[in-house]
């Protein structure tokens, strides 16, 4: 039997029972439509790679036959599937070929994790949903689908937290899936976070007006609690921003008189250098006063590059701050956005950034201090050598030789 004969035949048997033998009332999501979707995506994908005709074909048909176990329930309807193999195909497809297409049946199963690229193909076709536009309609089907399945209602908080948990634990196997569903995935995220929070603020407004009724009273130590925290971060960061604006104008003026005494010197004192050796010394010595200020000003004023990128993971697990610029600006909107929003709605990862901000912005002054610490020694002793060697050297001169130095 030809491949073409072969994935005709799974289509057929796919169409007879997603279509006649499950209730597409109830099968609001695991449906035909579904199947054929998936189907395409995942032929949309193995373009990328260099498969065979058979592989093609078993992908193909693997697609057609994953969900026809639903007709027995949602509970191992993949390992169904592929008991029906011998029944749809017979002797008309070879052992070798029956067992890769059951295996790529399984790897559709939530907790699989491929590793041949069919599979990969096959899995990241399955879940291509959480990376297109219509996800949040696409989820709502199912949801009314697992609720007539079931008999339970899902209550919208509960989903809501189940589909974000989902989309963050989830991942493309393939860089083509993430290539092409990637982005719009990351939009998802903001989109079910969002709905997430209107949903939570809403509960929490209703439930601090049953508080209020309640006990009004018991209310207002926590929000003196939180205004005292809130007045704490916002004092301090103010402070050590203050701080390194201070440090900054020190450098600066550092800077200003060494960059003049410099230009002075190498005007005035090095063209009498040749006619007068006795200021050898005394010049040296205050150019490099001048000159190690300057390097020393300079190092506590500049600027360090960070690699404006975060992982997900490590955001999530309170390594990142969010907060810095530093750490974000390579990123794509979306994934700043969804960084804020969950920054915004987690108190415990808004303090930690926050907590993370102060931290190093005091690392950063400390530098800077200690650097302008030297920076101001360095000069207070070079000028105070420098004013000696030139008392000494004008003591030890001749009349003579200093009218010829110094103008009348």
């Amino acid at each position: 039997m030809s491949n073409k004969e072969l994935i005709q035949r799974a289509k057929s048997h796919a169409r007879q029972i997603m279509i006649h033998e499950l209730d597409p009332k109830v099968f609001t999501y695991h449906n035909i439509q579904h199947v054929e979707e998936m189907k395409e995506v995942a032929l949309s994908l193995a373009e990328h790679y260099s498969l065979s005709a058979d592989e093609r074909t078993d992908l193909e048909i693997a697609c057609w036959l994953h969900d026809i176990g639903y007709t027995e329930g949602a509970n191992k309807h993949e390992e169904r599937a592929v008991e029906e193999l011998d029944n749809i195909f017979g002797a008309d497809l070879n052992a070798e070929r029956k067992s890769r297409i059951a295996n790529l049946i399984l790897q559709t199963k939530m907790d699989a994790n491929p590793e041949s690229d069919l599979g990969k193909i096959i899995k990241d076709a399955d879940c291509h949903h959480v990376g297109i536009k219509t996800f949040m309609a696409k989820t709502g089907m199912l949801k009314a689908e697992l609720q007539k399945t079931s008999g339970k209602d899902i209550p919208a908080k509960d989903w809501l937290t189940g589909n974000l948990k989902f989309l963050h634990d989830h991942k493309f196997h393939t860089p083509v899936a993430e290539a092409e569903f990637g982005a719009r995935k990351r939009k998802n995220i903001l989109k079910v976070q969002k709905e997430l929070t209107g949903l939570l603020d809403y509960e929490q407004q209703v439930a601090d007006v049953d508080l209020e009724k309640d006990n009004l009273a018991l209310s207002l130590p926590s929000n003196r609690a939180d205004r005292g925290i809130e007045t704490m971060f916002r004092v301090t960061l103010r402070n050590h921003n203050n701080l390194s604006v201070i440090a900054d104008n020190k450098a600066n003026i550092m800077l200003s008189i060494n960059s003049i005494m410099l230009s002075i010197v190498l005007s005035s004192l090095a063209s009498k250098l040749d006619t007068n050796s006795e200021l050898t010394i005394p010049t040296i010595l205050l150019t490099a006063t001048c000159v190690v200020s300057i390097i020393i000003a300079v190092l506590a004023t500049r600027p360090k590059i960070s690699t404006g990128e975060f992982s997900e993971e490590a955001f999530l697990n309170k390594k990142v701050n969010l907060l810095f610029f530093g750490n974000f600006f390579k990123i794509p909107l979306d994934k700043f956005e969804w960084g804020i929003n969950t920054l915004m709605n987690n108190e415990d990862m808004l303090y930690s950034s926050l907590t993370k901000d102060l931290y190093f912005l005091g690392i950063v002054l400390a530098k800077k201090y200690r650097l302008l610490w030297y920076c101001y020694n360095v000069f207070t002793v070079g000028i105070i050598i420098t004013a000696l060697s030139f008392i000494y050297v004008f003591a030890t001169m001749t009349p003579e030789v200093a009218d010829s130095i110094i103008p009348q």
